[in-house]
């Protein structure tokens, strides 16, 4: 227990020290800073068939956002997102749209906003923008290519006729562009 105590906030100091100097070079640059990352979650949700061809997917997802570096993925925060997407039952395309909050040990949090289109169960990408966020993260905005890949879903059918799923899988944020105001 002291050692898992001790490791986060090592961890916590890393992502502190990261997100420091990726925001003076920010601040100090013209131009915005750009890194990878990821979260793997776990989301839950209700479908519900809402037209003749077409379900509707309400879901929240959280999970613990790693930041992509040299040195290998540094845990960054938990991530909680809530979302909506709407299937073809004919094609299983698939569009969606939602919100994420991401919070660092340290209390600071970010903003941002989601769409994405694919295909239902393989996933979907799409634009994330953050919108802002206090503490450290005051002040910045930036986005990112989202990509959203489930790897295992449980469905259970209830007697209203919606459907509650629960699904396991990763976010990714590619070339995320970060940009003090």
């Amino acid at each position: 227990m002291i050692f898992k105590s001790l490791a986060r906030r090592l961890a916590g100091a890393a992502l502190l020290l990261w997100v420091s100097v990726v925001a003076s070079q920010a601040h100090a640059q013209d131009g915005p800073q750009s890194f990878n990352a990821f979260a793997v979650v776990k989301a839950d949700g209700s479908i519900l068939r809402s037209a003749e061809r077409q379900a509707t997917i309400v879901t929240a997802l959280g999970g613990t956002l790693f930041i992509e570096t040299d040195e290998g993925p540094v845990a960054g925060g938990q991530i909680a997102c809530s979302g909506m997407l709407r299937v073809d039952l004919d094609t299983t395309h698939q569009t969606g749209s939602g919100a994420c909050t991401s919070t660092a040990d340290d209390g600071a949090k970010t903003y941002g906003e989601w769409e994405c289109a694919g295909f239902n169960m393989l996933g979907c990408r799409g634009t994330y923008k953050l919108t802002g966020g206090s503490g450290r993260f005051a002040g910045f905005t930036g986005q990112a290519t989202v990509i959203w890949r489930p790897n295992a879903h449980e469905l259970q059918k209830q007697l209203d006729g919606t459907v509650l799923q629960n699904a396991t899988g990763i976010l990714i944020w590619r070339d995320f562009k970060l940009e003090k105001k």
